[in-house]
């Protein structure tokens, strides 16, 4: 395998030629270690979290950016796993926004949103929780970066992951899904490595993502072979255990989380 990267923090990513096939992986993972994958118990009703796939999310991507900035961390920040216990205490089971979480965690500070079509977003339940940060820093706006429906094509989302990947950052990506009786949902997943390769046009493209999901009562890095449908990065889910057949999901969010805190994108 040949790579060479030319990389700035507050430039755009420059894929250099020759390049035949890479794995990229966030700061500090690799297939074994280094990832986080937390999971719901799938307990309903108000103290359950059935609906916290987000705040999963956030937990996975927090546990991960506290172990590579561990002198940024303020005495008594949970860590580990315990992050995603404290998610689990402080809020409502409701759906959220994992952006929304992060910034909760390093802030205090949360909006919550009500979009509307019966959606009712998490409240805080436990105000004694959060805002770790608050005193030491860094902003959440220095850490985070995203993109949101019609701004994220399959050549845009490429290109924000392979700048991401290649400085050592992590994502969570939105997936939209399709039940097998036709209903739609959106769900949180994180990523934690993408495979690259040269396409025909001599272009890099992404061939497949490594990553965890909160619903599939495992823990396990899941290599997921990625094409292009309708202009957007896909991929065909014949059988989830928790869901049955989705089809094909489409990815139409993205955030990523910098490894290392900066003043630009």
């Amino acid at each position: 395998m040949m790579r060479s990267l030319v990389i700035s923090l507050c430039s755009a990513f420059v894929w250099v030629a020759p390049l035949q096939a890479a794995t990229l992986w966030a700061a500090g993972v690799s297939g074994e270690a280094g990832w986080y994958d937390f999971n719901k118990t799938f307990k309903r009703g108000d103290s359950g979290d059935d609906l916290l796939c987000w705040a999963v999310a956030a937990s996975n991507l927090l546990a991960w950016w506290q172990d590579q900035n561990a002198k940024l961390v303020p005495q008594g920040t949970p860590t580990g796993e315990k992050v995603w216990f404290t998610f689990r205490e402080a809020f409502e089971n409701e759906g959220s926004d994992p952006d929304q979480g992060i910034r909760w965690w390093f802030s205090g500070q949360y909006v919550q949103q009500n979009p509307g079509d019966g959606f009712r977003c998490a409240a805080i339940r436990n105000e004694s929780l959060g805002g770790f940060y608050r005193s030491a820093g860094p902003e959440p706006e220095q850490l985070l970066y995203n993109g949101r429906g019609a701004d994220v094509t399959a050549d845009s989302l490429t290109a924000v992951l392979l700048r991401g990947f290649g400085r050592g950052d992590a994502f969570w990506l939105g997936a939209s899904c399709r039940r097998p009786n036709g209903s739609r949902f959106m769900h949180s997943i994180n990523v934690w490595g993408i495979d690259v390769e040269t396409g025909a046009d001599g272009q890099p493209q992404i061939t497949a993502i490594y990553m965890c999901d909160s619903d599939d009562r495992t823990r396990q890095l899941h290599r997921i072979p990625i094409q292009r449908e309708q202009g957007m990065l896909a991929f065909h889910c014949p059988e989830h255990p928790l869901y049955g057949r989705l089809g094909l999901v489409t990815l139409d969010t993205y955030t990523g989380m910098r490894v290392q805190p900066v003043e630009c994108d």
